[in-house]
């Protein structure tokens, strides 16, 4: 085993060293005993890299381990992640495998992910890599596999004899023109007769209608470019067949050369329906409103800017010569102008990402448009506000896009909407974001490949940018491949897909284009299998028949195949299946891919049939990237994404998270109310986490991550969320799935809204990130972390409302219109400053944890659930981590509870220690459990064993305090006399595994093997000495625009004098004899530890006036019939701050002092 050692930032450079000296050794023939001085050199080198890096330790190390080919060498190592790979691992593996590293070349071997079909980059940032992400976000070894280059697959690699393939379309390159247009005309217009005879033609139900008429408009991006028209109403005829005839010429008020080049022409077909026999005049009035039974959009010129006329041409040349990109324009900047910029126009751009301007907004921002220039991202809100875009404008247009600033490729994806139909824009649109890496282009692939339904013709440069990117990675081709063939479905957009998905098979090799039809094979196979097992449900002898037949077409089809990848990743490469369903409305297969990797895991996957996939893609989309967001401002919010994949409309993959379960299964635990209990999760990852340590890291996990999940949440709207669709991991990582509602779209009973609270964030998660059930500093650090989060977001709107704007016309009916991308625009509130953000989410927080309706939700939820629970399910304690029996035990002989114990975390009350005693071996344990943990054991017995073989349970209720010493004193002996007689019960009793389970020790039982009792932690008392005040309040202190804000944000550690205090914070700027600048917070119910957030503003104070005043911030205890207590003074003098920057920080509460206010 190679020596681990811990490598920092500080040890990159060392490491390199050590490399180069490796190498240069070994190639001068300084190594005459091979391996062993290879091996000495490096420990010698490896020390010093050791102890240089020991005082700079940090959170940005991951535990790295290498597998050699053909080896059982396993190198492990501690190193960083935030440097270039270099050579260091390859060298360091080699010297382990071969015995003269003369002649080894460092660059002939690759390290591959054990498990994926991926490998590193010498290029890039060992942490930069997503498996590497992945793996320190859940504390999980990397584990490195060091292979040949020349054993890499290449199997997908275009080969020279694809190169060489004779192409379907060669034999059309030699053709010449030739004058026979005459002779092909004739059959070509046998063309338009035959499509008379395609179902389109037809009128259906012609009998319900009695008046047709057609309206033609032209449109550019949108907008009409002037009032459509109609023509006459007609009736239909019938001859040989139904006929309508108009036999009418539509003539448009405006010139053809005044038309944009990207003009489209639509034509909708109305009906008038026939009013029913015998109704009023009143309702046929309303019954005969025209229906809309079809429309067509075409372009009105084609590539070549001819008129495109599916008709014989009039006479006249249809040749429109639009103005080039080449014609120059009068360059105007600012520095023209003589005035500044009128207010109007600051408060507009400031506000670029707002859709609902004005017109008279629009008009000013385009006459003072070069004012704008530094803030490239509003060029598309400029380029929505120009005037008209006939070719006279079209110069100046195009001049200002030349002379613009380079935009970033996110806010060019704006340029890309429908909006913007001209040529030119999208090319320079294409030309910004030609720059973004392959990583960034697979997070926005979905939304450019919706963006191609926006291109008047088919040979643009977007199509040239895709197909560019593709041919050069895999997984670009991949993913692209997948999005096509889910965008052939379009009705409308069919064609087009279909010539660009032929495209791309035609680039790709043999080998690629074979693995896409075992893939396409693979789902057929599994899309058919999920339907019947759906239909076939809730029959399980039916089922099972139909799973097994199944499973034989797919064993069939690895047997034929071998391998085939899985769509949701051109890495997962598996060769096997096992298959099972889960019991639920849906009934969704589970799949659990057998990995063609020996050194990897079952890949296990959920297939969905009957379900549309694109809805949760896209979500899922929107929470990857604001997680990338969040890490690239350095703030991981331990966030879990997932996999989740479209194969076809109402089928698709979704990826597995081992070790997680869903809420309702953690708080059913505790019975079908735990939905009403705070301490199920809390008491659940405490059992998946023992020891104080590893309990610690899973409440930061779930802190982080349930912030993140709210943000994430609340800003997409998700909806219909109940906790059979949240899960938490047992390494305390909360996340979401099943996001069938989103952008605001509840589900409705009636006229109520069944997600009341902004989002999901009940008492129970307060409870594990308190620590109990009194607010803690940690809820401090939790509503910190979701406003910075919310903040972050804020911050690219722009990004989120033009890649959700360009999946308008993806088909998903919750995204549609601009409605739904309104919700977006008002949950991020980008016109806000950051505090007033803050305290708007603040304000969330609040009215969700205080809801009630979501507690309900679960509960009803609870009760739905249970006729899918399983009969044969056997019950277990919700505290105990694994079940234990009479055989891995050993027999209890005797159990005697000796005393009770007072305890203060998580909560106050009592706990009462057992002791247990075995026959063999002869050995005595203590085990420590509270007095719901007796009543839970009792609740589950009584699902299995009638009451009659039981032996009765103390009654829960008492009169008076339940939780004081003589009551413990009571419980104590009837608790005792309870579990004696349980273990002398009948034996299928006694010897339940329930029994065994509850008295075998769990690690919190180790401190209850003394005989003393625990002492009373000096903290847990809220008494204080008389006239003493204590605690601290956090504050943010900015003066600007002649105001000075402070926002009270949290205050921690008040002394209480035996209840939890009802705190408000009240301020004043002294001196100020008339108390006029008192300003106060809201009231903190019954806290010590109270978050306000709340922004307090003195408006009109002149800065020099500041200098000489005195911030007075007392922190005040509401009382109902006496005066308010005084829980806490400070005084600031404003003079010692610097109010051209922000103060920001925790203040010491004192006692006030003689003589103040």
């Amino acid at each position: 085993m190679w020596h681990v050692a811990h490598i920092t930032h500080r040890g990159l450079h060392m490491r390199s060293t050590m490399v180069n000296r490796l190498r240069t050794t070994a190639l001068g023939g300084g190594l005459p005993h091979g391996l062993d001085a290879a091996r000495d050199l490096a420990m010698q080198e490896w020390d010093t890299v050791e102890a240089a890096c020991a005082s700079s330790r940090d959170s940005t190390s991951s535990r790295v381990q290498r597998e050699i080919v053909g080896s059982r060498v396993s190198v492990t190592e501690t190193g960083g992640m935030g440097s270039p790979r270099e050579s260091w691992p390859e060298a360091l593996t080699l010297c382990y495998t071969y015995d003269e590293l003369l002649g080894i070349d460092v660059d002939d071997f690759v390290l591959k992910l054990c498990g994926l079909e991926e490998f590193l980059q010498n290029k890039h940032a060992l942490g930069s890599h997503e498996y590497i992400q992945h793996c320190r976000k859940f504390d999980i070894d990397i584990r490195l596999q060091l292979m040949k280059r020349k054993a890499v697959r290449s199997d997908l690699a275009r080969t020279v004899n694809d190169d060489q393939s004779p192409s379907t379309l060669n034999h059309y390159i030699h053709l010449q023109e030739r004058p026979i247009k005459q002779t092909i005309s004739p059959f070509v217009s046998l063309l338009y007769i035959a499509g008379m005879s395609l179902p389109l033609h037809f009128i259906f139900s012609c009998c319900s209608y009695e008046d047709f008429y057609l309206s033609c408009s032209l449109t550019h991006g949108g907008k009409e470019l002037c009032s459509p028209l109609q023509t006459r109403k007609a009736h239909v005829y019938k001859y040989l067949f139904h006929l309508i005839i108009w036999d009418q010429q539509i003539c448009f008020p405006i010139q053809v050369n005044r038309l944009p080049r990207e003009t489209l022409l639509s034509v909708t077909l109305y009906a008038v329906p026939i009013p029913p026999p015998g109704s009023s005049s009143e309702t046929n009035k309303q019954r005969r409103v025209p229906e809309a039974l079809g429309w067509v959009t075409t372009p009105l010129f084609n590539f070549r800017q001819y008129v495109h006329l599916p008709c014989p041409h009039p006479l006249g040349t249809t040749d429109i010569h639009s103005p080039t990109p080449g014609l120059r324009a009068p360059v105007r900047t600012a520095g023209m102008e003589t005035h500044c910029p009128p207010r109007g126009l600051r408060s507009v751009s400031c506000a670029l990402c707002c859709p609902r301007l004005t017109d008279a907004d629009r008009k000013r921002l385009w006459e003072k448009r070069y004012y704008c220039h530094e803030q490239p991202g509003s060029l598309p809100l400029l380029l929505t506000s120009a005037p008209s875009w006939e070719w006279a404008c079209l110069p100046d247009i195009y001049a200002l896009l030349k002379q613009w600033t380079y935009m970033n490729h996110q806010d060019a994806l704006g340029l890309l909407h429908a909006t913007f139909p001209d040529q030119e824009v999208r090319r320079t649109a294409v030309h910004w974001i030609d720059s973004m890496s392959d990583a960034e282009l697979l997070d926005y692939l979905p939304q450019l490949v919706q963006a191609l339904k926006y291109e008047c013709y088919l040979d643009s440069p977007l199509v040239r940018f895709l197909m560019k990117r593709a041919i050069c990675d895999l997984r670009i081709t991949h993913y692209f491949f997948w999005l096509l063939k889910d965008g052939l479905k379009d009705s409308q957009f069919s064609i087009r897909y279909q010539y660009l998905l032929a495209a791309l098979l035609c680039c790709c090799g043999k080998g690629l284009r074979e693995e896409f039809d075992r893939q396409c094979c693979l789902v057929n196979t599994l899309a058919k299998l999920a339907q019947q097992v759906r239909e076939a449900a809730p029959s399980s002898r039916q089922v099972g028949a139909i799973l097994r037949d199944g499973l034989v077409n797919v064993k069939q089809f690895f047997s034929a195949n071998g391998s085939c990848r899985l769509p949701l990743s051109p890495s997962l490469l598996v060769k096997g299946i096992d298959c099972s369903y889960f019991n639920s409305n849906a009934v969704p297969l589970k799949l659990s891919f057998q990995n063609v990797d020996a050194l990897g895991e079952n890949i296990r996957v959920i297939f969905k049939c009957g379900d549309d996939l694109r809805q949760d893609m896209l979500t899922l989309q929107m929470i990857r990237i604001m997680n990338k967001i969040w890490v690239q401002e350095g703030l991981d919010m331990r966030m879990v994404i997932f996999r989740c994949f479209s194969t076809g409309r109402g089928r698709g993959m979704v990826e597995m998270i081992p070790n997680a379960e869903t809420l309702r299964k953690i708080q059913v635990e505790h019975g079908v109310t735990g939905s009403f209990k705070d301490r199920p999760l809390a008491d659940w990852l405490q059992k998946h986490n023992p020891t104080e340590d590893e309990y610690e890291k899973a409440v930061e996990n779930f802190i982080y991550s349930c912030a993140g999940c709210c943000v994430a949440t609340y800003v997409l709207g998700i909806c219909d969320r109940h906790n059979d669709n949240i899960m938490l991991k047992t390494t305390g990582h909360m996340f979401h799935i099943d996001f069938g509602r989103f952008l605001g779209h509840a589900q409705m009973f009636g006229n109520i809204k069944r997600d009341r609270a902004p989002f999901v964030f009940t008492s129970d998660m307060a409870y594990v990130i308190n620590g109990g059930d009194k607010p803690s500093s940690r809820f401090h650090d939790f509503v910190d972390l979701c406003c910075q989060a919310y903040n972050l977001i804020r911050k690219h709107t722009h990004l989120f409302l033009n890649l959700l704007g360009l999946m308008l016309s993806c088909g998903i009916p919750e995204l549609s219109d601009l409605e739904d991308l309104k919700y977006v625009y008002d949950a991020l509130r980008p016109q806000d400053s950051e505090a007033d953000a803050t305290t708007y989410f603040t304000r969330l927080i609040e009215s969700s944890l205080g809801s009630v309706a979501t507690k309900l939700n679960f509960f009803i939820h609870n009760l739905a659930q249970m006729k899918f629970t399983g009969s044969d399910t056997r019950p277990v304690l919700s505290f105990a981590p694994r079940v234990h029996t009479l055989k891995t035990s050993g027999r209890i002989r005797d159990v005697f509870l000796c005393r009770h114990e007072k305890v203060f975390n998580p909560s106050k009350g009592y706990t009462y220690i057992v002791k247990v005693q075995r026959e063999s071996p002869c050995e005595v344990t203590y085990v420590q459990r509270t007095f719901e943990e007796f009543q839970e054991l009792h609740n589950k017995l009584r699902l299995i064993f009638p009451s009659s073989h039981l032996p009765s349970f103390p009654s829960r209720f008492v009169i008076g305090r339940s939780r004081g010493e003589a009551m413990a004193d009571r419980r104590k002996e009837e608790l005792n006399g309870y579990i004696w007689h349980l273990i002398h019960s009948a034996p299928e009793v006694a010897e339940c595994d329930l029994v065994y389970t509850f008295f075998h020790p769990l690690p919190r039982d180790e401190k209850a093997a003394g005989t003393n009792p625990a002492p009373k932690p000096a903290d847990a008392t809220w008494s204080r000495p008389i006239g003493k005040v204590g605690g601290e309040v956090k504050l943010s202190i900015s003066y600007k625009n002649n105001k000075l804000f402070i926002m009270v944000m949290h205050i921690r550690g008040l002394v209480g004098d035996g209840n939890d205090p009802d705190p408000y914070v009240k301020i004043y700027l002294l001196p100020d004899p008339q108390k006029t600048t008192k300003r106060k917070t809201k009231v903190a119910r019954k806290t010590c530890n109270p978050t306000y957030n709340e922004m307090l503003v003195y408006d009109g104070i002149p800065k020099g006036d500041l200098q000489q005043r005195e911030l007075r911030l007392s922190v005040l205890s509401e009382e109902s019939f006496w005066e308010n207590i005084l829980l806490g003074e400070v005084c600031i003098k404003l003079r010692d701050l610097d109010l051209t920057q922000e103060k920001m920080g925790w203040f010491e509460l004192g006692s006030r002092s003689q003589g103040t206010m």
